[in-house]
């Protein structure tokens, strides 16, 4: 209900301002309150404000529940923000242990224009780390 309550005044507060809420899996966050999608999906229509969305982080989606396509599907008309990384030590998003291209099919099938970004640990160094984006734009 404080969630809530304080969601809706923040949005009150900030007319021009779009907001979003991103769940964070309890192993990497121990302790953290918004630790499931669904959760964050009832806040969200509970709230009622068409402001307010979902950060959608495939890293934390995976971590929650074992699969990060099931809650995408659930959650996607509610999703204002997308961040990705390579799976499992979430580090470059290169394709290695999920299927990033399906996934990102299943980004454009839903609609979603809103914004993607990486957001990860890079293995080695940042530059280095680059090599997984699509050359020449």
């Amino acid at each position: 209900a404080t969630l809530i309550e304080n969601l809706t005044w923040a949005l009150a507060q900030s007319p021009d301002q779009n907001l979003t809420i991103e769940p964070l899996n309890p192993q990497d966050m121990p302790g953290y309150f918004l630790n499931d999608f669904d959760l964050a999906a009832r806040v969200i229509r509970q709230v009622g404000n068409p402001r307010l969305g979902l950060q959608f982080d495939l890293w934390h989606a995976w971590r929650i529940e074992g699969d990060a396509v099931g809650p995408w599907h659930r959650h996607a008309g509610l999703t204002r923000h997308i961040q990705i990384a390579g799976f499992p030590h979430r580090q470059e998003p290169d394709g290695q242990g999920f299927d990033h291209a399906g996934f990102f099919r299943d980004v454009d099938a839903a609609g979603y224009t809103g914004w993607l970004a990486a957001e990860y640990n890079p293995a080695t160094t940042t530059t280095a780390g680059l090599g997984w984006l699509p050359r020449g734009g």
